[in-house]
């Protein structure tokens, strides 16, 4: 259950509890000792915070293949905002591959999967596929596109790639049907050069943008009592489109905390924005799909 011998903690995040007394691994947020859910600190917000993003320091290894893991966050208004809006705004946790780059929401999964007709080369500002159902949506990012050509780290259709035309990654109105079963496409910018060809039969296909994070614990507002969000137990990749919730991106294999602070009133700008605390940022492993009672999470005393 998350137990790290050679130091004080528990769960998976270092200090998560703030039992250090410092702000160690979540140096953008203040301490805070006049009032916490277990021990004698925890990390604060200050003004004036609008809608910013408040991460954490540690990249926590996961192994969401093999394992199983609830995440939990406790939170505590001690001073609206001034038109007495509370501390609000999402939970949750930002994933990275094996050399932590940032998996983005249209990295981690491709649809409607096909595969080139015609061989492609760095400046091409046409691809031929094998399907023209493609969407045609004027939203941009709806129109992007995964390549997952062979010898590189992402061959796999449907799962995770960095090789990316993004928002847009084709023309509005720019999928031509040639016959034949072949669609030309119109690309937005010329193809670049990724470093490993994409011959007849590359396999590519649409993805899309979605929460810019994993939002594990929705975007609630917070209490004036301490209050802990906890999630169901998580386990596995999710490759089908994924959401914003509480799952692990395609090939994850760290995590970072991310609250984006003050977020359902980032337009009240003309004041202080809201205060609040932040405790028990907890991350265990949870043996099989087994649920650990909400009560875990909340202990008062010192973790």
């Amino acid at each position: 259950m998350g137990i790290v011998y050679n130091r004080r903690t528990f769960g998976l995040f270092d200090n998560g509890c703030f039992q250090n007394g410092s702000n160690t691994n979540f140096s953008q947020y203040s301490t805070y000792t006049s009032d916490s859910l277990s021990g004698n600190t925890c990390g604060a917000i200050d003004y004036n915070i609008y809608g910013g993003g408040r991460g954490g320091n540690e990249y926590v290894p996961v192994d969401p293949e093999n394992k199983y893991y609830q995440f939990a966050v406790s939170v505590k208004t001690i001073q609206n905002n001034y038109l007495g809006s509370p501390g609000s705004g999402h939970l949750g946790f930002a994933c990275y591959d094996e050399n932590k780059n940032f998996i983005s929401h249209h990295q981690g999964f491709s649809i409607e999967n096909t595969t080139l007709t015609r061989a492609a080369s760095p400046g091409d500002t046409t691809i031929y596929i094998a399907r023209g159902d493609w969407s045609n949506s004027t939203t941009n990012h709806i129109r992007s596109i995964n390549f997952y050509p062979a010898g590189s780290p992402y061959t796999i259709p449907g799962r995770y790639s960095r090789f990316n035309l993004f928002n847009p990654g084709y023309q509005l109105n720019g999928i031509t049907s040639l016959g034949g079963g072949e669609w030309s496409v119109a690309l937005s910018s010329s193809l670049p050069n990724w470093g490993y060809s994409l011959p007849v039969g590359t396999p590519l296909g649409r993805t899309y943008s979605g929460g810019g994070y994993n939002y594990a614990l929705g975007a609630p507002n917070y209490p004036s009592t301490w209050t802990t969000y906890v999630t169901p137990v998580m386990h596995g990749y999710v490759t089908d489109a994924p959401s914003s919730s509480a799952n692990f991106r395609d090939q994850t294999k760290y995590i970072t905390f991310l609250n984006l602070a003050n977020y359902n009133y980032r337009t009240q700008t003309a004041g202080n924005s809201a205060r609040y605390l932040i405790d028990n940022v907890i991350l265990v492993e949870c043996k099989g799909n087994n649920a650990y009672p909400n009560s875990l999470f909340s202990r008062t005393e010192v973790f």
